[in-house]
């Protein structure tokens, strides 16, 4: 099997396993990109590579990691092992290794030069504010220091060296780009737009040192860095495009409105600004996008690398825990927990651990062994026949949870809920009816 090390070899993986749809037929930069992707990942057709993008010599890619089935490809495991494995590379980093020359550094663009005009930036949905950057993994280093940090910050095409930016109050990002700013300081930042894919997983996570060493620890070996031109931020020496930028401090545009990960329009934001100083790329890199309010979007800001988290968090309160799940159709802000229950406190102790586990979970659920957590018709069951509401279900107000979360206000105050939808101790009699699963197939074909 093809060794994967970047993105193009993960792009050999996806067409071996009939996981990626090639389109040869031209396409436009203005919601159609965004529509194949959208219809691609309903029909669970793979990801989508755009061959011929009109007015751009770049091809673009899509829906890479919009399902488990490629995730577990690109992690080289199962998909059922995908927890356990994230969990384990969490605490068993490999620290990158720098290299002096690299492929992102085959073309380079200085100053003026560096036009953002040349990339294909997509617009995806309908009412997006504009072009965005969603597929780029964001590289920051605190000021006075070496740590650095990656994350997924969405960047409007704001000019032809100017992207505004929406960076989230909670993450390590915003650490950094409030003590430069403290000091009327530029902060340096890179965006890397394709990848090898844990590159793009690993960001996700939370992390408090360099989330490469966690690619490195998913990919079983050192991931290599280089240099950027005009910082001193590392970048994955195979990246396809590289942005080099500064997010200027005490300056503020509108930005939005983009189709986001809740599945609604975001509101429009003052937000910071960046300004280009440096584009690099391959000879004919392809350009990693990712459609907004998508399955892989849910998947890499929210469901992968949460659910490791999760299950650590709550199988430290109870070695109970069967399984967690973060559905990708609760946009993150759902947990499931799977539990045999020892104790009728439990759930609830449960719950307030998910909660902790992380900012974005609001709603958790916790059930009995016998409900699937992976089937929502089973969940939906349990809550329709084991819940009393004015004994399982309390509430946590003024939490923080993420402002792009609709019924939150602006700085993502909101209420968070615990559901304990296990039988009580009353019922623990009544007993679930439960046919066996059989071979129907012997049935069918029998004469």
């Amino acid at each position: 099997m093809t060794q994967i090390n970047d993105l193009r070899s993960f792009i050999e993986i996806l067409r071996q396993n009939n996981q990626l749809a090639e389109i040869e037929r031209p396409v436009s930069l203005e919601y159609e990109i965004g529509t194949v992707i959208a219809n691609l990942e309903k029909k669970n057709m793979g990801a989508g590579l755009f061959k011929n993008v009109k007015n751009s010599k770049f091809q673009v890619i899509g829906g890479v990691l919009g399902s488990m089935e490629r995730v577990a490809l690109a992690l080289g495991c199962k998909k059922s092992e995908i927890n356990e494995f994230v969990g384990k590379c969490l605490d068993n980093p490999i620290p990158p290794v720098v290299v002096d020359t690299a492929p992102c550094h085959q073309n380079i663009l200085l100053d003026d030069e560096a036009d953002l005009n040349l990339l294909p930036i997509p617009t995806h949905a309908p009412k997006d504010g504009g072009p965005y950057i969603t597929g780029g993994v964001t590289v920051g280093k605190e000021l006075h220091g070496n740590r650095h940090n990656l994350s997924f910050i969405r960047m409007q095409l704001k000019g032809k060296r100017k992207l505004g930016v929406n960076i989230n109050e909670w993450r390590h990002m915003r650490e950094f780009y409030d003590e430069a700013e403290k000091e009327g300081k530029r902060l340096p930042i890179a965006v890397v737009i394709g990848a090898d894919p844990v590159y793009y997983i690993a960001a996700g996570l939370r992390y408090d040192g360099d989330e490469t060493e966690i690619a490195g620890a998913l990919r079983g070996k050192a991931i290599e860095v280089v240099k950027c031109i005009t910082s001193d931020i590392y970048v994955p020496a195979t990246s396809e495009i590289v942005i080099e930028a500064e997010i200027l401090p005490h300056y503020r545009e509108e930005e939005g409105p983009l189709g986001e990960y809740t599945g609604h329009y975001s509101a429009t934001w003052q937000n910071p600004v960046l300004e280009v100083k440096a584009i690099t790329y391959r000879n004919g890199a392809i350009f990693q996008t990712i459609a907004g309010a998508s399955f892989e979007h849910v998947n890499l800001g929210n469901v992968l690398p949460r659910e490791p988290l999760l299950k650590k968090f709550t199988q430290y309160v109870s070695s109970g825990v069967i399984n967690v799940h973060l559905p990708p159709y609760g946009s993150g802000f759902l947990a499931l927990i799977q539990v045999k229950k020892k104790n009728p406190g439990e759930p609830k102790n449960l719950a307030l651990a998910a909660m902790m586990s992380y900012v974005n979970i609001k709603n958790v659920i916790v059930v009995d062994e016998d409900v699937d957590i992976f089937n929502p018709a089973d969940v939906m069951w349990a809550l329709s026949n084991r819940v009393i509401p004015e004994k399982d279900i309390f509430y946590v107000p003024n939490s923080q949870g993420h402002e792009l979360d609709p019924s939150s206000d602006r700085r993502g105050v909101h209420t968070k809920m615990g559901i304990d939808a296990t039988l009580s101790e009353e019922s623990k009699g009544i007993e679930r009816v439960v046919y066996p699963d059989i071979d129907l197939q012997e049935y069918l074909d029998a004469k």
